[in-house]
């Protein structure tokens, strides 16, 4: 069943647009992490509130190229599961 809509704090957001606002000709990545919220089992209303984000720093700097180092992915999952509900979305 496919997400109806997202909810995120605006700490999250402004985390966002400054990680994206560190360069102008390279891709960025990152983790967001949330939780599912059913909110009417019989229409199947199913929000994402995002509650955390993890700017990835980039380990490759060809500008085609987005990745990330093995350490920063396991630090931001323990970060995560603090959450007994967690998920990632690479951004």
């Amino acid at each position: 069943m496919p997400l109806t809509s997202v909810q995120m704090s605006e700490d999250v957001w402004l985390t966002c647009l400054t990680h994206s606002l560190t360069t102008e000709t390279e891709e960025i990545m990152g983790l967001l992490f949330g939780d599912i919220r059913v909110a009417d089992l019989n229409n199947g209303n199913k929000t994402a509130l995002i509650w955390g984000a993890s700017p990835q720093m980039r380990s490759d700097r060809r500008k085609d190229r987005v990745e990330t180092n093995p350490e920063q992915l396991a630090a931001a999952t323990a970060q995560a599961e603090i959450s007994i509900n967690f998920f990632l979305f690479v951004f």
